[in-house]
């Protein structure tokens, strides 16, 4: 949970954990624990397939090569799109009907984003991507894994059409989602993540006070607000409907990302809170759980009401 504003990282739980009070006493029997993996720090570490929440960056992409035009898409779903021998389904088959550009970011239509991608630039789809450090070591003070793609979208359509929903070989971490999540809350600039807000001695001293540090506008106004739009709708009547509230205004993406052959997913949403003096974003995954709207959602909204005390 971050302010979009700043990057002040607010709070940063992962799951499961260890009792730092006690690492003195625990900390041979995490060593000699093989399959312990409480040193791991899910949140910058944790590399999963985004699922669904991968759509904000597709989606960009295509604002970004029809910004005149992109409200004017319609795709008709029938809840499976075929390339060739390729096959994407919606989750659990849904049939959506015809949608536009708005209905099939907020119903999260699988067989409609798989349309958009082949119809994007590749190259500079790719380019878009590693200007938002997919690809790349994100520039944090502290150990972040990279989250990436595969480069065979320049070539195939088979990994273009998993890529751009999220699955295939596509890895992102939470924390790269929630910086590109407070980007976009934050009109479009980047801020870096930092945890620590001042350095005092014990009798109060100042050593050192630490500064939001902008990253730079990433993408445009523009482009920050048609994903605001899109990102709203997700929640007043799309797979985030579990999070409206009379207490906050929230926007978002789920995300429900099959990481196995059975179809298993994590349960993904990110999203972030507006119209108030205390905006957050908040990413959260949950590992196996099933369905982004059905788990990650209702587990956002406890936090939220709880910080904004409509608990």
């Amino acid at each position: 949970m971050t302010n979009p504003k700043t990057g002040e990282v607010l709070a940063m739980v992962s799951k499961p954990d260890f009792d730092p009070n006690k690492i003195s006493d625990i900390w041979d029997d995490i060593l000699a624990n093989t399959t312990s993996s409480v040193l791991l720090n899910r949140v910058t570490q944790g590399l999963y397939p985004p699922g669904s929440t991968f759509k904000i960056l597709t989606a960009l992409e295509y604002i970004r090569e029809n910004p005149e035009n992109y409200q004017e898409y319609s795709f008709k779903c029938s809840g499976k799109f075929t390339n060739n021998e390729d096959a994407i389904s919606c989750f659990h088959g849904t049939n959506h009907g015809t949608v536009d550009f708005t209905e099939s970011f907020a119903k999260s239509c699988n067989s409609s984003f798989a349309n958009i991608g082949l119809m994007l630039d590749r190259q500079q789809f790719k380019q878009t991507l590693d200007s938002l450090y997919i690809n790349s070591s994100l520039p944090t003070d502290f150990p972040a894994n990279v989250s990436r793609i595969s480069d065979e979208i320049l070539e195939d359509d088979g990994v273009m059409l998993q890529t751009v929903i999220g699955q295939g070989t596509t890895q992102m971490t939470p924390i790269q989602l929630a910086m590109i999540t407070a980007m976009i809350a934050n009109d479009g600039e980047m801020m870096l993540p930092y945890m620590i807000d001042h350095i005092e001695t014990v009798d109060g001293t100042m050593v050192k006070q630490y500064e939001p540090t902008s990253l730079g506008q990433l993408i445009t106004e523009q482009e920050a607000a048609a994903l605001q739009e899109v990102m709203t709708a997700v929640v007043q009547e799309g797979t985030g409907t579990r999070l409206k509230s009379e207490g906050y205004s929230a926007a978002g993406k789920t995300g429900s990302a099959e990481f196995n052959d059975s179809s298993d997913s994590h349960a993904w949403f990110t999203g972030y809170t507006y119209d108030t003096e205390k905006p957050l974003q908040i990413t959260v995954i949950l590992e196996g759980a099933g369905s982004g709207g059905e788990y990650a959602v209702p587990m956002a909204r406890r936090i939220l009401d709880q910080y904004y005390g409509k608990n």
